[in-house]
C-alpha cells in the first residue's frame, strides 16, 4: 500500500517521494510532521520529490518553505523535482517565481548530481 510520503536513501541523500496528487492543507501538517523528523535526524541533503503532484496549494508550498528554511538553519540542502516544464506545478513555481527560491530539477538524476 501506498503512503502519502515515502522516503529512500541513496548514500547520504534522503528522498522524500510525495504520492498525493493533489497536495493541499489536507497534506501539508501531516508533510510538515514527517519532513521534521527526517531533519530532527540532521540529515543535510533532502530532495522532494513533486513529479505526482498535479495540484499545489498555498499552504503545502508554505510547508515547502518552512523545509527549506529550517534545512538552510542547519548548513543543510534542500532540492525539489518538479517533472518537467509540462508539469501543472512546475507552471505554478514558474508563475510564482518560486523558482528564485528553491533549487529545482526535472528528475532524480538531475537533482542527486547537483550535490557538492
Amino acid at each position: 500500500m501506498q503512503t502519502d510520503f515515502e522516503e529512500e536513501r541513496l548514500e547520504d541523500v534522503v528522498i522524500v517521494n510525495i504520492n498525493v496528487p493533489d497536495a493541499t492543507l489536507k497534506h501539508a501538517t501531516n508533510f510538515k510532521r514527517y519532513i521534521t523528523r527526517i531533519m530532527d535526524n540532521s540529515e543535510k541533503k533532502v530532495i522532494i520529490n513533486c513529479q505526482q503532484v498535479r495540484y499545489m496549494d498555498s499552504t503545502f508550498l508554505g510547508s515547502l518553505v518552512f523545509t527549506l528554511k529550517k534545512m538552510a538553519s542547519f548548513g543543510g540542502q534542500l532540492k525539489l523535482i518538479l517533472g518537467n516544464v509540462d508539469s501543472p506545478v512546475w507552471t505554478m513555481f514558474e508563475t510564482t517565481s518560486m523558482f528564485r527560491v528553491f533549487k529545482t530539477f526535472p528528475d532524480k538524476e538531475a537533482a542527486l548530481s547537483s550535490f557538492d
